[in-house]
């Protein structure tokens, strides 16, 4: 298969997102039911179930069965014979039935998870001789597919289809036995009251159905109420009591709208416009251009037309040294804003002016000054304001270049800002070694964990907790539990106790065998320090047993563990594909969950005083599948990475008893009031034009990975105190910088599919990928 694309199913969204994620597939078709005409004692494999042509519906028990023959060995036994299964969906692959021994088995399709129609399953045999030598063969076996519209009388009305608002009539295309949430609801649109009456078919307003075999379509029936009367919208601005000229002021408006939802914020000093937002958190870079008291507000715009002004704020703005309180102005004049492609030797340029005179100009690119001439840190002291950059040194990717001025009392401009991308082939920054595979050898590797002597703890998918020590993969497993490998179940989740290097427990997430049921489960394990610590006492202690799983759903399991700087175990827990569970405070799917570390549940969790049960559990909740998190060391700041469906993946700033949203708000969509929207959202397709709108020149489709670099490590001064993240499907690595706005930037990339991040104890930033770890070192 020469196809390399891949896509997450974990979180995948495109609609769930596999951690384990495989190579790429193509449209399907069969590879031939028998290999070539054997070489030397290559063995022949044929598949003969599936049968060529052979179809599925979502819920069908498939069978499948092969045999081989050789030339020396004969008819092979089934011990020489291995079967796996892919999912293949639009352009990536998720593992579906991990390898098996044997000369045949059964797979059951699932009814949940994957909503594209564009998928199939290939069955992989591969038959081995008494001599080593291996033949692979592979059949595919497409879906049977239907047509489902879903329709309002009147047209034009409100209905969701998995927590996602759609306007009908809307029509999608589904894989037949495929189960899918629709739901109908009161409303107001177009400024009337409309009251849902029942579905046609019949049933409760939210309800599940499976896609039928033809095509169909199922109408929702509504009452006209009569005109219903907008309210405007209500906002707060929140500004510093004072300010210096020159420098820059972060201004924050709380907007809502009860009837439907805040479209912009505009924010306004002295009675202008200075600025305005789109998008939820409404903000505001500002920097005061004169001293005094300036009279600030923020105006509210819902999507009726309507607006409301805020109370007004007075910042009183002082002057940082001198009589001159005028700052100047400055505007960067190359490179033009969503510059695409740059390569070589870039020119950036600026224009500026002052009441007195231009001291300099200060260039920037990622929040980091450069510069050659006339002045230091970045400066330039006389026009033409210029300087020239290798942008070879960069990674390939999205970057922040920007501009601005200052005079000799110290007055600065506002950042003038332009968003580019540069090409070249570099994948980390001049500066920078990638050690790739640093350590291979792991097989279907979901998360790790550093103890403090630098030993990393990585757990594999199918059960084995490995241990890489000193750079070397040990051969025994530090524990092997029993789980479910199956989708993006498994062993996914590991996490090591503050006291470890005292007390040597291991904190596991994993899928567990309950009987014919499946449920996610977090236990302890503890490192047997008499036999050097490497492998664990063989003692298991359950902590935690999950609701069982929907039982043909294997994806959005979560998983990702970490301890705050409370002492307390974070565990992040996915919808397991079923959109209800989210917003459900009495269910833990969807949520993140925070704990003491026996597991208990701790009486100071937003919702212990209000909710019963697994309520008492939940810190935040309205998540997807946050397959990884990472907490900054020192502050507790939490960032949570939450795979999307069909349009964003997110970054999301922890706080206790947030809502993020899901299924009713995606990525910066659909944000209304008690949501917290994403720190930093980046879409599946590129915009147009390229680099526009949120997320700009990144791409992706299943974030992944996480974590802060400390303000003390050895990377150079502009990546400290940074967040870098990854994407599963695209293999890039980026940055997020809070202190510039939550703008990110191209960081580098892997040749491996990324699954999880770390900070080392030598601060060199870890990566790891399904099959190996990669070490990304600054020089020194």
């Amino acid at each position: 298969m020469a196809c390399t694309a891949h896509r997450a199913r974990w979180f995948v969204g495109r609609t769930a997102v596999v951690l384990l994620l495989g190579s790429c597939g193509g449209g399907g078709g069969d590879t031939p039911g028998e290999a070539p005409a054997p070489v030397a004692s290559q063995p022949v494999a044929t598949i003969a179930s599936p049968a060529p042509g052979a179809t599925f519906r979502a819920g069908d028990t498939v069978s499948y069965a092969g045999n081989a023959v050789d030339t020396r060995d004969g008819a092979l036994t089934a011990s020489a014979l291995t079967w796996w299964v892919d999912l293949h969906h639009d352009t990536h692959t998720h593992p579906f039935r991990p390898p098996t021994a044997g000369a045949g088995g059964t797979v059951t399709i699932p009814t949940r998870g994957e909503t594209s129609h564009n998928v199939f399953y290939r069955f992989h045999l591969r038959a081995t001789n008494s001599a080593g030598v291996s033949v692979e063969v592979t059949r595919d076996m497409q879906p049977q597919k239907a047509t489902v519209t879903l329709a309002t009388v009147p047209a034009g009305l409100r209905l969701t289809l998995e927590g996602q608002p759609v306007t009908a009539p809307s029509t999608f295309t589904g894989v037949v036995g495929f189960e899918r949430d629709i739901a109908a609801a009161d409303q107001v649109v177009l400024g009337r009251r409309w009251r849902f009456d029942g579905w046609r078919h019949g049933g409760a307003a939210s309800q599940t159905l499976a896609t039928p075999a033809g095509d169909t379509t199922y109408t929702a029936d509504f009452t006209d109420l009569g005109p219903a009367t907008n309210q405007p919208p209500s906002v707060t601005l929140l500004a510093p009591p004072a300010a210096t000229v020159g420098d820059v002021v972060t201004l924050n408006a709380d907007a809502t709208d009860a009837e439907g939802s805040v479209s912009r914020v505009d924010f306004i000093a002295d009675g202008a416009v200075i600025g305005s937002d789109t998008t939820a958190p409404f903000t505001l870079a500002w920097t005061p251009v004169r001293a005094g008291t300036v009279a600030l507000r923020a105006r509210a715009f819902d999507n009726g037309g309507l607006d409301a002004d805020s109370a007004v704020v007075e910042v009183t703005v002082g002057v940082q040294s001198g009589g001159d309180v005028t700052a100047p102005t400055a505007t960067l004049t190359a490179p033009t804003d969503l510059a695409d492609g740059l390569d070589g030797m870039v020119v950036l340029a600026a224009e500026a002016s002052d009441d007195v005179g231009v001291a300099a100009v200060e260039f920037q690119v990622d929040g980091v000054g450069v510069g050659e001439v006339g002045g230091a840190g970045g400066e330039d002291a006389s026009a033409p304001y210029e300087v020239t950059i290798d942008s070879t040194q960069w990674a390939r990717g999205q970057h922040v270049v920007r501009a601005r001025a200052r005079d000799a009392a110290g007055n600065r401009s506002a950042w003038s800002t332009a968003l580019v991308r540069f090409g070249g082939g570099r994948v980390v920054p001049a500066g920078f070694t990638k050690d790739e595979p640093w350590v291979g050898g792991l097989a279907a590797a979901a998360a790790f964990a550093q103890a403090p002597d630098g030993r990393l703890f990585v757990a594999e998918q199918g059960g084995a907790l490995r241990v890489v020590k000193a750079g070397t993969l040990l051969p025994t497993p530090f524990h092997t539990l029993a789980v479910e490998a199956f989708g993006e179940r498994g062993l996914i989740g590991v996490a090591l106790h503050p006291g470890f290097a005292g007390n040597g427990f291991v904190y596991v997430y994993y899928t567990h065998l309950n009987g014919e049921a499946r449920n996610n489960r977090v236990a302890r394990l503890t490192a047997d320090i008499a036999a050097g610590g490497d492998i664990s006492t063989g003692v298991e202690t359950v902590l935690l047993d999950l609701p069982d799983l929907i039982p043909f759903a294997d994806t959005h399991n979560g998983g990702a563990m970490r301890f705050g700087i409370d002492g307390k175990l974070y565990v992040a827990v996915g919808d397991n594909a079923d959109t209800s569970k989210p917003q459900d405070l009495s269910h833990p799917f969807g949520k993140m969950l925070r704990l003491n570390d026996d597991g208990s549940f701790p009486p100071d969790n937003p919702f212990a005083a209000t909710q019963p049960g697994w309520g008492r559990a939940v810190w935040a909740y309205g998540l997807r599948n946050p397959f990884t998190f990472a907490i900054q060391p020192g502050s507790g700041r939490m960032h949570i990475n939450d795979v999307g469906n069909v349009r964003w993946e997110e970054i999301n700033l922890g706080a206790a008893g947030a809502n993020y949203g899901w299924p009713g708000s995606e990525g910066p969509d659909n944000l209304g009031a008690g949501i917290t929207a994403p720190l930093f959202a980046y879409a599946h397709e590129p915009a147009a034009p390229p680099g526009s709108g949120p997320g700009g020149f990144f791409v992706g489709s299943a974030i992944v990975g996480g974590a802060f670099y400390p303000d003390d490590g050895p990377f150079p001064a502009g990546l400290r105190g940074k967040y870098f993240f990854a994407d599963y499907v695209e293999r890039f690595i980026g940055v997020v910088d809070v202190a510039n706005g939550n703008a990110a930037y191209a960081f580098g990339s892997v040749d491996g599919l990324p699954v999880d991040l770390l900070v080392g104890s030598d601060g060199a930033l870890y990566v790891l990928t399904r099959d190996s770890v990669a070490r990304i070192s600054a020089a020194p």
